[in-house]
């Protein structure tokens, strides 16, 4: 039993390893991995944990990691204006007409 408490006195515990790579093919980055491969590029335990919890599919890889711009939308939302001939609102709820009335209010596109 002596021997028991000398090992584990003596006993030093192997530091962890610190290869974590991510493959990145034409600036998109395609998977996380542990081993090098022929297109890895070798990341911090930081960098790996983020991508990790946030998602691969929202980053690139450009001499660093970064965001993805966000693409912008071509959609136009209608606004509400007074016009000649409109709904007669509950309250100024937009979601609540009461009835069509003159000078009551209409969703219409902004004009360019």
């Amino acid at each position: 039993m002596n021997e028991l408490f000398k090992a584990l006195n003596n006993f030093k515990a192997t530091p962890p390893a610190d290869n974590f790579y991510m493959e990145v093919e034409q600036k998109q980055i395609i998977a996380l991995c542990r081993e090098p491969k022929d297109n890895t590029i070798k990341i911090s335990r930081e960098d790996f944990k983020f991508l990790l919890d946030n998602g691969i599919d929202y980053y690139l890889y450009d001499n660093g990691i970064i965001k993805k711009p966000k693409k912008k939308t071509d959609r136009i939302f209608k606004v509400l204006k007074k016009d000649i001939k409109g709904y007669s609102l509950q309250d100024n709820d937009p979601y609540w007409p009461m009835e069509i009335v003159e000078g009551g209010y209409t969703w219409q596109t902004p004009s360019e």
